[in-house]
């Protein structure tokens, strides 16, 4: 059976490329934001909706708009 391959939401694609340009894995962001990183990777892949305020708390650690995230 395949898997379906999930296309990245525009925020998702910006939290990636903002991570590799500030150099920040996912130990750094969950350190960061106190959010554990299977959470973090969830909500950047686009498996899981956060709340606002989650979306919000990533982007400002990655200095990415979170309107892209809505």
């Amino acid at each position: 059976m395949k898997k379906e391959k999930r296309e990245l939401s525009p925020w998702g694609r910006q939290c990636k490329v903002q991570m590799v340009v500030l150099g920040k894995t996912l130990s750094d962001l969950s350190a960061e934001t106190k959010l554990s990183k299977t959470y973090i990777s969830s909500i950047i892949n686009g498996r899981m909706i956060p709340p606002e305020d989650t979306i919000r708390t990533i982007s400002n650690a990655l200095e990415v708009d979170a309107a892209l995230g809505r």
